[in-house]
Formats: structure tokens, sequence, C-alpha cells
């Protein structure tokens, strides 16, 4: 039997990035900066893509949001190459003896140096946090200014007066721009311009971030076109930034919800609200929030649960696994109040029809409470609730709800 002190010393010589880095091209993440990003080693179809942050890694650790897998180097090895547990430690140089105080004295190293990082991460959120609780405390309440214009002319949709929405006339949209010669991360602005703003909230109320949607109500669906003039790369007008997992963004809100119903985006969300208004039906005890994305709103699955993908291939024409319907309790996701006996879910027709089944599996799973009723409404192949609606409305019909 291999000893902890002889894994751990090979873990050492074998850092994970420096291993991965064999595979994807890695580039430092903007936070915490020592932790490198990019695409993962295990599913990406494009190891050496420049704007892939799926695969974080530092020196021991590794997660990837796209696939759901994490591990240590061992694990990675055992998951790129399909190699066994031995194989992958004889594939990555072998167990060597360790002298015992000299494994007590790295083992203190490391603890030391976790602890340091663990310090600088709790900073840098904090910072970040009070930064856009600046920016959500300047903002306009939602009423009278461009997001109600966006949401109730351009998207259709009726506003909830709990919503928690606001506006940000001059709102900045930035890029990674390099390192300077310490290695930070440098920013570039390629973008100002009014937003809509969406308060991320944690299960205590406390704010956690912000949902920003770049508005341009002189275009079609009144989000705007945002260019990187030094690459020519168009962005997506949405970000969220701040702390997510676990989070939500309250739109209807009710204190002990009876009936809960929640999905992946604010207008999403907002169409369902809309459409069972319209039909007359009571809104009383019932609570609306948007998730963000569909991984919070089901959380992560275990380690080492995937399922074989019927289509997919990752970069080595090999059929790629996605991650299975057995959730990891242990990584966060929404939390549902114990007050919910209703909780219904609206899943997106726009992804990928097997990869969603399987994270709205998980999130039934996850959520499931005796005595209480899960029920998960699916919209038209390729489209999510917002185009149902939208299409019944110019078709003069009524929308479906959730």
């Amino acid at each position: 039997m291999i000893s902890e002190a002889a894994l751990a010393d090979l873990r050492r010589r074998n850092p994970v990035a420096e291993v991965a880095g064999k595979w994807v091209s890695l580039r430092k993440s903007s936070s915490p900066k020592w932790q490198m990003a990019g695409p993962c080693p295990i599913h990406s179809l494009k190891p050496h893509a420049k704007d892939s942050t799926a695969f974080v890694c530092d020196a021991e650790r590794w997660v990837c949001a796209g696939c759901g897998k994490a591990g240590d180097v061992i694990a990675l090895v055992m998951e790129r190459e399909h190699k066994s547990f031995p194989e992958a430690v004889e594939w990555l140089g072998g167990v060597q003896d360790v002298d015992p105080a000299e494994e007590a004295r790295r083992a203190a190293a490391a603890a030391e140096k976790k602890r340091q990082q663990d310090a600088a991460t709790a900073r840098y959120r904090e910072e970040e946090r009070e930064r856009l609780h600046r920016w959500w405390k300047h903002g306009q309440h939602w009423r009278g200014t461009p997001v109600e214009t966006y949401l109730r002319e351009v998207r259709g949709v009726e506003i909830p007066a709990t919503a928690r929405l606001r506006y940000r006339f001059d709102t900045p949209f930035t890029v990674v721009d390099g390192k300077d010669e310490w290695g930070n991360v440098l920013y570039r602005v390629i973008h100002r311009g009014p937003a809509m703003l969406g308060a991320i909230t944690a299960p205590d109320g406390r704010f956690s971030g912000l949902h920003i949607t770049w508005l341009d109500l002189a275009r079609p669906k009144g989000k705007a076109v945002i260019v990187d003039p030094k690459t020519g790369e168009v962005q997506p007008a949405k970000k969220m930034r701040g702390t997510k997992q676990g989070c939500v963004i309250e739109l209807l809100r009710c204190a002990s919800p009876h009936m809960l119903v929640a999905g992946e985006g604010i207008e999403t969300v907002l169409s369902v609200y809309t459409a069972r208004l319209r039909r007359g039906l009571s809104m009383d005890g019932i609570a609306m929030w948007a998730a963000g994305d569909l991984g919070n709103l089901a959380g992560a699955a275990a380690i080492g649960c995937s399922e074989r993908h019927p289509d997919l291939k990752d970069a080595a024409g090999r059929t790629r696994r996605v991650p299975g319907a057995t959730p990891d309790f242990d990584r966060p996701a929404m939390v549902v109040p114990d007050s919910v006996g209703d909780l219904r879910l609206l899943a997106d027709g726009d992804s990928d029809p097997f990869s969603t089944r399987l994270v709205m599996d998980r999130a039934v799973a996850r959520h499931a409470r005796e005595g209480r009723r899960i029920s998960v409404a699916w919209p038209q192949p390729g489209l999510d609730f917002d185009d149902m609606r939208r299409a019944a409305r110019n078709a003069g019909q009524p929308a479906e709800v959730a």
C-alpha cells in the first residue's frame, strides 16, 4: 500500500497546473492570481482556446465547471489518460521514499501557504462584493428607467414590484488585458453604457454580487452588441460578478413561500410570471427566482458521476462524458426554503438536450424533501420560455405557464 506521505510527495513533484499544461493552454486567473484557468484537458474540443475559463486549477487541485469533475493530479491523469490509480501513479513518475521529518516540515509549510491563500481569496471577494454593492446602491430603481422599457416594451414582460433590479447609466465592461511585471492581471474597458443590474443575494439575504445586462434599446432584443476594438471579438452582453454559487436573483419575493418557480435567466422567469399574471392565476405565497445558470440551479454532480454523451466527442475523438444526475451535496447550489412544498423548475430548451436533462434530474434529486412536490417545465426544443411567450403573443395565443 502506498503511504499518504509518498502520495503527497508525488503530488508535490507534479503540480496540477504543470501537468494540465501538457495538454491545454492555461493562463493566470483573474482571482485569485495564483490559480490557472483555461480549457479542460478532459473534455474541451479546443485545447488552446484563449477565452475558455471552465477549467480552474492551482498546484494541488482542479475543477471543471463544464464536465463537473474535480480532484488532484492523480485524478486528472486517470480521467485524461483513462488509467487506473496505480497506472496514473506510475505515469507521474512513481512514488519515492520520504523522510518523515521532511514530510512533516513540508506539510506544515503547505498548510501555512493554504491559510495565506484562503485569506487572500476572502479579502479579494469581499473587496469585489463591496465594489459591486456601491454600484447597486448608486443605481436607480428600475421603474421609469430604460430597464423598465427593455423589459416591458422590448421583451414584453411584466415586472413584479419586488424585483431586485436597478438601472446604472454608465457601466463599464472590462476584459483581461495581460499582466503587469509582478504577474497581476490587468483589465481594459472596452465599453461603457446603460445596464440592468440584478442583485445576487445569499440565502441569508446578504448582497453577494451582480447580474449585469448591457442595454441598447435600438436593437431588436434590447441588448448591446459589445465588440472588443483590439481583437474584434463580440462579447456577451451579460456578466455575473461576485459570488453566484448558492445565491439567487429574487424577482417575485415572498418571506415564506409555499411555491417557488426558479429558472436560469431573468427574462425566462419574468416570462413565466407574465403568463401567470395574464391568465389571472394567484401570486399569493409564490416566489420566483433566477439562478443565473442551470449549474447553480442544480449544483455540481458528485465527483466521478458522469454519463457518456450520445453525440459529443472530445479533442481526441473519444466519447465525451458529461456531469451525471447525482448531486454533490458538499458543493453549493441554490437553496430552497423549507417552507416550499411546490417547487417548479424551468429547464432551458436552447441548450444541449442530453446534458440539460441530466442537470434537471440532478436539481430534482438535490432539492427533494419529504412532502415536497417538484416538477420540471420544459420549453419547446431550441427555445426558452421567453421565446415561447413572445411567439404565442405574436400568434395571438395564450402562453403556457409553469
